[in-house]
């Protein structure tokens, strides 16, 4: 019994040494295909490599029934919603109805035909970063949603969600 468990135990350990070697020798020749590759990609590209190898491990957070939370998570799922290759128009559809009063629907179905330009987001285009921040809470709470594009200013908006969680108001803020 002794010279079986033996074995396995040599075998175990030429598995795990064969392991590291196709690891470690993987490892050493993506990390020189990367550095050679690297005077061939763009400097931007280069630098959010260099940068997202080095950050910090990111927190969101939000919490169940929070007014505040359920405005992040709308603004963030009807981003995502507009941003695939081909958008969703039953999910967007979905999303309105989930989280918007129906005479805020109504009118921003009027604002949009007027426009030419998207209700929730007061814009034609789609935002590459949103944040949301509290303005005031009461019976109602209402946020400043600012959406950015990688060029032109910035969108600020204010955002009044209800206590039943139904969003009542979207306008632009000053």
């Amino acid at each position: 019994m002794h010279g079986n468990t033996s074995g396995r135990r040599s075998l175990r350990r030429i598995a795990a040494v064969t392991a590291g070697l196709a690891l470690g020798l993987g490892l050493g020749v993506s990390a020189h295909a990367s550095q050679a590759d690297a005077p061939h990609r763009a400097p931007r590209a280069v630098a959010a490599e260099a940068q997202a190898a080095t950050a910090k491990p990111r927190t969101v957070s939000g919490r169940t029934g929070d007014a505040l939370t359920g405005i992040a998570d709308f603004y963030g799922a009807y981003i995502d919603a507009q941003n695939g290759s081909d958008p969703e128009p039953k999910l967007l559809k979905d999303l309105r109805a989930h989280y918007l009063d129906s005479a805020l629907s109504k009118k921003l179905t009027a604002w949009e035909r007027t426009n030419h330009a998207d209700g929730v987001l007061r814009a034609q285009s789609i935002p590459s970063r949103w944040t949301v921040t509290e303005k005031s809470k009461g019976d109602s709470t209402e946020a400043v949603v600012t959406l950015s594009w990688e060029h032109g200013a910035p969108v600020k908006l204010s955002v009044v969600m209800t206590p039943d969680h139904r969003i009542v108001s979207i306008s632009p803020t000053r």
